[in-house]
């Protein structure tokens, strides 16, 4: 197998439904419950928090911004080069931050977490703005870098200080999100709605089938594969019993929309079982993909 650097680390975090997600096929959804609006209210600014995650941990995120500054090597380029900077500014995060912070928020050592990673970002989106004029222009070119240079260790520093930050509000946040899913499912649970909750329960598996890998060593793991093969059982049948729930929607109406959840996951866990009979890189982000899929299609 041959997984590239950073290959394992494409799993975004589903959010909460009761939050405001969108449901597919609406004539399954019913009417929320009073229980289901004031959790609602309560995990606004946790599913901010999850859009803000997603964000920084995608293929143009901060790591990434990161490695596409560190790869122009400023050190030892030259002003001849062509030096390209992606100057990240995080605008989708920023944009979050200030939805969660609109209303109250009820988790101090992830909101501080967040306001800290907040404030780092700022340094990097201010070295941004003006650098990123620098080298677009290629105006280094008539100061043979000196600028880019003096600048370098500034810029390094900023993106070093934003990722301990970040790796501190990971922490926090998944704490938080566990917590606060189990409590969801549970509430959807005892709505009475089944084809709300096996939604909502499947994407629950496929997102702990998806975390069973946490590096490439996990895919070679015995144990680890031991751990996913039972999950990908119990979220097959899930599957089963959430696609019998949705046929007899479309029975009712014919017309009623493709459940992409459904489609998604069931790609989702056929790449998986691909993946277990081929150990194909390809196949393994294919799963990754089908689980992405699912949670963009529920926003």
């Amino acid at each position: 197998m041959n997984f590239q650097k950073g290959a394992l680390a494409v799993a975004v975090i589903s959010c909460l439904v009761l939050a405001g997600c969108n449901e597919q096929a609406g004539s399954g959804s019913g009417t929320a419950s009073t229980q289901e609006s004031t959790a609602a209210q309560a995990d606004n600014s946790l599913n901010n928090y999850i859009a803000m995650n997603n964000d920084l941990m995608s293929l143009q995120g901060l790591e990434a911004g990161y490695r596409d500054y560190l790869r122009m090597n400023i050190p030892k380029a030259k002003p001849s080069q062509t030096l390209d900077y992606m100057a990240p500014t995080f605008q989708y995060v920023f944009s979050q931050y200030a939805e969660a912070i609109k209303g109250k928020r009820s988790q101090p050592a992830l909101d501080q977490a967040a306001d800290d990673l907040m404030k780092k970002l700022e340094a990097i989106k201010a070295d941004s703005a003006e650098f990123g004029q620098y080298y677009e222009s290629a105006a280094y070119k008539t100061d043979d870098l000196k600028k880019g240079k003096a600048s370098d260790a500034q810029i390094r520093q900023h993106f070093e200080d934003a990722l301990t930050s970040y790796e501190t509000f990971t922490k926090e946040l998944k704490g938080v999100y566990e917590q606060a899913k189990l409590k969801e499912l549970e509430a959807i649970k005892q709505s009475g709605n089944t084809y709300r909750y096996l939604s909502a329960y499947s994407m629950h598996l496929a997102e702990q089938l998806v975390n069973v890998f946490e590096s490439e060593e996990d895919i070679s793991n015995p144990e680890k594969l031991k751990q996913a093969d039972a999950t990908a059982d119990e979220l097959n049948k899930v599957l089963t019993e959430f696609n019998a729930e949705y046929q007899k929607i479309k029975e009712k109406n014919p017309e009623a929309s493709t459940d992409t959840t459904l489609m998604n996951l069931n790609s989702c866990i056929k790449y998986y079982r691909a993946f277990r009979q081929s150990n194909r890189a390809s196949d393994f982000k294919f799963m990754i993909d089908g689980y992405n899929s699912a949670v963009r299609s529920r926003r």
